[in-house]
């Protein structure tokens, strides 16, 4: 029988406590000798304190794995912190081959995908040797080469076999009109009992279709999120969408308090009118008194949970039409998610503005912003001929039927 290890481990801790002021809550990347470590502590609180808290939980632990790594290797837990400090390339860099070709050898055995805990190893040790140095200017300018050399070189590496990406897809059209039909408040086949939870999950699935927002960025959204401005140059009103965190003063009640996923995702986005009206229908007869400032609330009347929000759809799946699910399977999906409509957004979106002749460098920037991705991001190449256009006009006077139209044609007829 094997004995279990009775060695201690590195962790991850959440940091905690009513003794500790919530500027200085988050995580901590700890040692097995629980102690923390330094130069994690510095990249991921100084250096991306802009990151949500999930991210940096990842993070600390891709940087654990190269810390114990480090230790096994040379001795002593804090031997990486000191190598760091020391600016020793050459050590580092002698880490960083070794720890690469450790993590490709556990990638051949178990064919996980490691690639996430390499770049962020990398970003980690360049980082800190960028801002860490108080070098001479010429020594300094040395260091700036080599740190260039070491970013261009191993960014190009991975533990991983280089695939192609998956290509994302929209949902077929059956499944977005059976969806309309599943979360219609008065429709037979709404499988949510009161009117609250309808009206609700009705504003939670637009959103994600029409608007494109994560999960995260539907949790966080506040109770005036939608707001009505005048159009100066037509006289007529129009309404935009407010994604935004929340203030440092504001205490989320959550277990695990959800996000914006970058700096970046903070945005301002048209609203057509069938959203508005949703919006408005809620917030007057179903969202409830309560002192959140959150506007999509459980029936507790406190702010809603990723989880509640995943399971909205786990229900909705369990509705759909044998004719949607069989469209569905088509896809390789066996569900649909919350992301599944993002995706279908964004891609329906690429043939709504392709259509217009515009062209594809300024339609990538622009569905950059609308979906809150950073400019290094990969996701409008994904999305091929994508296009994006944020004209009031355009969202808000689209109707379902031009949504679901352009949906056809690009995914094709063979789903319908």
């Amino acid at each position: 029988m094997r004995r279990r290890s009775t060695v201690p481990q590195p962790s991850i801790r959440a940091l905690r406590s009513e003794l500790v002021p919530r500027g200085l809550s988050g995580f901590v990347c700890l040692s097995e000798t629980h102690e923390p470590r330094f130069w994690g502590a510095i990249w991921i609180e100084v250096l991306n304190d802009a990151m949500r808290p999930s991210t940096k939980q990842r993070r600390l632990r891709a940087i654990n794995r190269i810390y114990s790594y480090a230790q096994d290797r040379h001795g002593g837990s804090d031997c990486l912190d000191k190598l760091l400090a020391d600016q020793e390339i050459d050590a580092l860099e002698d880490i960083l081959i070794g720890f690469l070709a450790s993590l490709r050898n556990q990638t051949a055995r178990d064919g996980k995908n490691r690639s996430a805990t390499w770049e962020t190893s990398l970003a980690f040790v360049v980082d800190i040797l960028r801002h860490g140095s108080n070098s001479s200017e010429f020594r300094a300018g040395a260091i700036e080469a080599r740190l260039r050399r070491l970013s261009q070189l191993y960014g190009q590496l991975s533990p991983a076999p280089v695939r192609a990406p998956v290509p994302i897809r929209a949902l077929p059209p059956v499944v977005i009109e059976d969806l309309y039909e599943i979360f219609n408040p008065s429709s037979d086949r709404n499988p949510f009992r009161t009117e609250a939870q309808r009206w609700r999950n009705l504003l939670v699935f637009t959103l994600l279709l029409r608007m494109g927002l994560r999960r995260g960025e539907a949790a966080i959204l506040l109770r005036n999120a939608i707001e009505d401005e005048d159009d100066p140059s037509t006289g007529e009103k129009t309404y935009r969408l407010t994604v935004e965190g929340t203030a440092d003063d504001d205490v989320d009640p959550r277990r695990e308090p959800p996000g914006l996923k970058t700096f970046l995702a903070v945005r301002q986005l048209p609203v057509p009118l069938e959203l508005v009206a949703i919006f408005e229908r809620y917030g007057a007869n179903y969202r409830g008194r309560t002192y959140h400032p959150q506007l999509l609330m459980s029936q507790k009347r406190n702010p809603i949970s990723l989880r509640a929000l995943s399971e909205i759809f786990e229900i909705a799946t369990q509705a759909l039409s044998e004719p949607a699910r069989r469209a569905l399977n088509k896809q390789g999906l066996s569900s649909v998610s919350g992301h599944d409509l993002r995706h279908t957004c964004a891609v329906t979106r690429m043939r709504l503005y392709q259509e217009g002749g515009i062209e594809l460098d300024r339609a990538a920037e622009k569905l950059r912003m609308f979906f809150g991705w950073t400019p290094s991001s990969d996701m409008p190449r994904l999305y091929a001929q994508a296009y994006f256009e944020t004209s009031a006009a355009e969202v808000w006077n689209e109707s379902f039927d031009d949504f679901v139209d352009a949906l056809r044609h690009c995914v094709g007829r063979e789903h319908t």
